[in-house]
């Protein structure tokens, strides 16, 4: 709770009052960064935990289910982060989990034999 100094009103700092966050393009630059990075960051920590679980036993189901954990938990960063108001961490999120699979699509297109 802030009191307005203007108004004399008291504002509540809730997720609804953030409409005007993004107030500059370097807000939206940097939330893009900490969405796209920090993701980069979570996944990588999850990789090394993946192999990590995935030692214990000798095939590679239990790497398989936290690989689809790791998507489950970006998909509900992506819609936490746009139900706050922060859209451009969720951006963030969304582009990093998209390069690999247009890279990928790129590669197969370039390499398909019908392009000879």
């Amino acid at each position: 709770m802030l009191k307005d100094e203007k108004q004399g009103k008291i504002i509540s700092m809730n997720y609804e009052s953030r409409t005007d966050y993004y107030t500059t393009p370097g807000k939206k630059v940097g939330d893009f960064l900490m969405g796209f990075f920090g993701f980069l960051a979570l996944s990588f920590v999850g990789s090394i935990l993946g192999s990590i679980i995935s030692s214990f036993g000798s095939n590679g189901f239990i790497s398989s289910i936290f690989g689809i954990f790791l998507l489950f938990v970006a998909l509900g960063l992506c819609i936490f982060f746009f139900k706050i108001k922060r859209r451009f961490i969720a951006i963030g999120i969304i582009s990093i989990t998209l390069i690999p699979v247009l890279l990928f699509g790129s590669c197969l297109l370039l390499l398909s034999p019908w392009n000879r």
